[in-house]
């Protein structure tokens, strides 16, 4: 399928979509450690809009948000407040069964790709924290992230539009092309990294483009 200029413009602006997040921020781990043996985590989706909050914050566009970091995780948690909602901790016995790894090299509970949201939907207006623990750290080292739902209005037409989009590849690009000119990066990485999202080669070019022109240090060399 050919890219209109549109096309190439959101193609260039979904390249933003991805922020990454210090371990080592005070903000963001129990345990701070040396800036020079920060090590990050690209979080695609939900998107960060607020990343110099404490902790950064995400809006979330859907209801059902797709949980989606780059690096392998052993261990996530959703909470509200202080009460744990859910839990995924392979090596432990809990949560969801990882998902196959790419790699011989990691640990058999490695989790890996997108995660499916595994609580009831996201009221608008309702504040999570999601807690990610990568493979390197400690035990006590997460990165946090706030999400949070949308007002009613906008969470209601990210859930009819995701709704809507069926299995048609052409119509899920087109969808994400729209967010893109109309300004809603949340909204545009929702559709885009949907696990309800269609595979095709056009999509997932444009997935893997996004994931190796964003997943960098802004003074760092692509990945």
């Amino acid at each position: 399928m050919g890219r209109s200029a549109g096309g190439w413009r959101a193609h260039r602006a979904l390249a933003w979509l991805v922020v990454l997040l210090p371990l080592g921020h005070p903000a963001m781990a129990s345990r701070p450690e040396p800036a020079s043996a920060e090590p990050s985590l690209c979080v695609i989706t939900p998107r960060i809009t607020d990343p110099g909050g404490r902790p950064p914050a995400a809006l979330v566009a859907v209801s059902r948000p797709t949980l989606f970091v780059v690096e392998p995780l052993i261990e996530l948690q959703i909470l509200e407040g202080k009460r744990l909602l859910w839990h995924l901790d392979p090596a432990g016995g809990n949560g969801l069964p990882p998902a196959p790894s790419l790699s011989s090299s990691l640990p058999s509970g490695a989790i890996m790709g997108p995660i499916p949201w595994p609580l009831p939907p996201i009221r608008p207006g309702q504040a999570l924290t999601l807690r990610l623990r990568p493979l390197e750290g400690g035990p006590a080292a997460f990165a946090v992230v706030r999400l949070i739902g949308s007002p009613a209005g906008p969470l209601a037409r990210g859930d009819a539009l995701l709704a809507s989009l069926g299995r048609d590849p052409h119509r899920w690009r087109l969808a994400v092309e729209a967010a893109m000119e109309g300004g809603d990066l949340p909204l545009a990485s929702a559709l885009l990294f949907a696990f309800e999202g269609p595979g095709a080669p056009d999509l997932d070019a444009l997935r893997l483009s996004v994931i190796r022109s964003s997943c960098q240090p802004a003074d760092g060399p692509p990945r």
